[in-house]
C-alpha cells in the first residue's frame, strides 16, 4: 500500500497538504495548479512560469531562468485564446490584464485580481501593448 502511495505522486501530495491544512488549521497551502514554458512570438521568450494557490490567491510565477528582451509597456495577461491563434492585433482581445511585468528576467511573482478564475483562461501572455507587440505566450 506505501508503494502504491508514493507512486501516485503529485495528487498524493496534493491531497497531503489539504488535509494536514484541515487538520493543523495551516493558512498557507501552496500546490502548482499548472505549469510550462513559453512559445516566442515577436521575441525570445525563454524559462518555466508554474500558477499555483497560496492563502487563498491564485499566483503566476515565472522562474529564476526567465529571460526575454525588455520593452516599452511589456504587461502580462490572461487570454480565453488560443496562443497559436494569438498575433499582437488580437492580443488583448478576450483577455485580462494581470500586471504590468516587473522585470523581462528573473524570478517574479503576480497575484490574479479579485475575481478572475484561472479556468476561465486558455494562455497566459506577454504583450507590448503601447505598439501592439505580442512578445510570447503559453497554453496554461
Amino acid at each position: 500500500m506505501f508503494k502504491s502511495i508514493l507512486q501516485s505522486g503529485k495528487r498524493t501530495t496534493a491531497l497531503f497538504l489539504v488535509v494536514f491544512a484541515m487538520i493543523f488549521g495551516t493558512a498557507s497551502v501552496t500546490y502548482a495548479a499548472s505549469s510550462g514554458g513559453w512559445v516566442s512570438k515577436q521575441y525570445q521568450v525563454n524559462g518555466a512560469w508554474e500558477i499555483f494557490k497560496r492563502d487563498g490567491q491564485t499566483i503566476i510565477k515565472l522562474s529564476d531562468s526567465f529571460q526575454t528582451n525588455a520593452g516599452p509597456d511589456l504587461k502580462l495577461f490572461l487570454s480565453k485564446t488560443d496562443i497559436s491563434d494569438l498575433t499582437g492585433k488580437n492580443a488583448t482581445q478576450n483577455a485580462t490584464f494581470v500586471s504590468k511585468l516587473k522585470s523581462p528576467t528573473g524570478s517574479q511573482e503576480y497575484v490574479l485580481p479579485e475575481g478572475v478564475d484561472i479556468n476561465d483562461y486558455t494562455s497566459l501572455l506577454i504583450h507590448c501593448v503601447k505598439f501592439s507587440v505580442l512578445w510570447g505566450g503559453s497554453n496554461i
